[in-house]
């Protein structure tokens, strides 16, 4: 989509947030202008575990093919207690063209690949050293106070993106509280490069005994570099915890007489807060200058990329006058019960690892001796939920079933992002191989499951006809060749049985690639009805 003189929106931050946003922002041709008060990108590892779901976003910004060539994929998560191992979660190996279920890479790497992107897209203009002091906002856009290099300057915009992290300004600016917690519990991170006899695969210990009484996480990393955090006394001053003769012998401990390099060396707390509102008139918070959440399961910045994809479809239509100003209070609808969601499953696991009170931590000690020789007892030992995508049963933009849960039984819940999977397009008088989630993230897509050519087509000119500005994809799929210009060949029946779809079922995809309707029978009167509802509200 071409970039259009639209009034610009302003984003404060440039980490992979504010950067994510900018980049889909341009793929809907909406300019962008993104503000930093530094000029450097993020050092260490960081957020370093990502969902193959959040690698989807970036592949459709240009930057996954570095991403992907750079990072660590892996398929088993492993815990211990001790050093003898409780459970592993698996996670298959994807099919050839299909992304990894969970990657390991640096924050840094991502930011680059990033800005790499943003480097040649002319909707984005990004500025750093540009600290914003000041903020004003009417009925009909936003005006930033800056300061530059150059002096004082104003920007003018359509709406602002607060991605300016934890000690996020703009929140300040606004005045604006951030309820929460801070835990008191210590953790140090060192990222060392060494040649490890380790599988590339992360290792969760509780009670380590390099560490007793303690947890251990070691992550594996591109360029032979290995991430270990270590949960630490919080009564111990953390300078001394991260003295070079301490952090030797803590690493020793871990490796051997193996020759090693600290590459970067932290010490972090970890922090349950969220706001109130995620809107205010024009500014919209995201990642986590809208939610601190503590990093169990790669909750952070996974869960930043979900506020963005779905924040940025609705600005887009919005500001193309495709929908109502109401949309955009979807955000809040959507968003903010999935940040708290993620709260609720990460507190439960800082319980487990960090226990309150002694009775707590009779009951996790018990848990963990138990489950050593009793293999039920490990369905109770929490060292972190992995990250998926919300799912938005509640939401205007979700309309409801209008069979019993059953008629569904194993497709994906209604309101949940779709899953990828192989399938074969016939496009320009050919077969070509592609993935459903090549189809998705630009626009509503109606997938429309039938064995009839001309009503095929004649769905396809209909559907289009009653929404010609809305970006819009319709795909006939179909078990058999037909003439139609654009269809999904699904000869094995692989999409049908993924959607329990029969002829005539109608499936509503929103931009943001989450199922918004369906129908086991469908017609172009109630798909058209269906999409009306979802992007004007009505």
């Amino acid at each position: 989509m071409n970039a259009s003189n639209l009034p610009p929106v302003l984003i404060v931050g440039a980490g992979p947030t504010g950067l994510t946003a900018a980049l889909d922002l341009a793929h809907y041709g909406i300019p962008s202008v993104i503000l930093d008060e530094d000029h450097k990108l993020s050092d260490g590892s960081r957020a370093i575990a990502f969902h193959h779901t959040t690698v989807a976003v970036w592949e459709k910004l240009g930057a996954a093919g570095a991403i992907l060539q750079k990072s660590v994929p892996w398929t088993v998560r492993h815990t211990y207690f001790k050093e003898r191992e409780l459970y592993s979660q698996h996670f298959p190996l994807p099919p050839e063209g299909m992304l990894p279920r969970f990657l390991n890479i640096q924050q840094f790497y991502v930011e680059q690949y990033l800005v790499d992107q943003i480097k040649v897209n002319r909707a984005i203009d990004l500025r750093w050293d540009h600290k914003v002091v000041g903020l004003q906002q009417d009925g009909s856009g936003v005006t930033l106070e800056v300061e530059t290099p150059g002096g004082p300057i104003q920007l003018h915009g359509k709406y602002i993106l607060a991605c300016d992290g934890a000690r996020s300004s703009l929140r300040r600016l606004l005045g604006l509280e951030f309820p929460g917690k801070t835990h008191n519990d210590r953790f140090l991170i060192a990222d060392i490069r060494a040649d490890l006899n380790f599988p590339a695969e992360p290792r969760f210990f509780f009670d380590h005994p390099t560490n007793p009484g303690y947890t251990v996480l070691i992550h594996p990393q591109p360029d032979g570099v290995w991430r270990i955090d270590w949960q630490v006394d919080a009564r111990n001053g953390v300078e001394d915890e991260r003295s070079p003769d301490k952090m030797d012998r803590r690493i020793r401990a871990l490796i051997g007489d193996l020759p090693y390099e600290i590459v970067w060396l932290s010490n972090y707390r970890f922090h349950q807060r969220i706001l109130k509102e995620f809107r205010h008139g024009r500014v919209f918070f995201a990642g986590d200058s809208a939610h601190l959440v503590a990093p169990f399961g790669a909750r952070g910045m996974n869960s930043a990329v979900q506020d963005v994809e779905n924040l940025v479809w609705k600005l887009a239509f919005v500001i193309r006058g495709f929908a109502p100003e109401a949309l955009l209070d979807t955000y809040q609808i959507e968003r903010r019960p999935a940040q708290v969601e993620n709260q609720k499953v990460t507190n439960r696991t800082m319980r487990f690892m960090s226990p309150p009170n002694r009775w707590r931590r009779f009951l996790r000690d018990a848990t963990l001796h138990m489950s050593a020789f009793f293999p039920p007892a490990r369905r109770w030992v929490d060292s972190g939920k992995m990250s998926v995508p919300f799912v938005y049963r509640e939401s205007p933009l979700i309309v409801p079933d209008d069979e019993p849960p059953s008629s569904w039984k194993g497709a994906p819940d209604l309101g949940a992002q779709l899953p990828d999977l192989p399938l074969t397009l016939h496009t320009d008088g050919r077969d070509r191989q592609t993935y459903l989630r090549k189809l998705l993230g630009s626009g509503f897509v109606v997938l429309y499951f039938l064995d009839d050519g001309q009503l095929a087509g004649d769905l396809v000119t209909g559907i289009k006809r009653e929404h010609p500005s809305i970006p819009l994809a319709v795909f006939p799929v179909c078990r058999f060749p037909m003439t139609n210009d654009e269809y999904i060949y699904d000869a094995e029946g692989n999409l049908g049985r993924l959607f329990q779809a029969v002829p005539g079922t109608a499936l509503i995809v929103r931009p943001d690639r989450h199922l918004a309707a369906r129908r086991h029978k469908g017609d172009e009167v109630s798909i058209n009805a269906f999409l009306k509802r979802l992007y004007q509200l009505d």
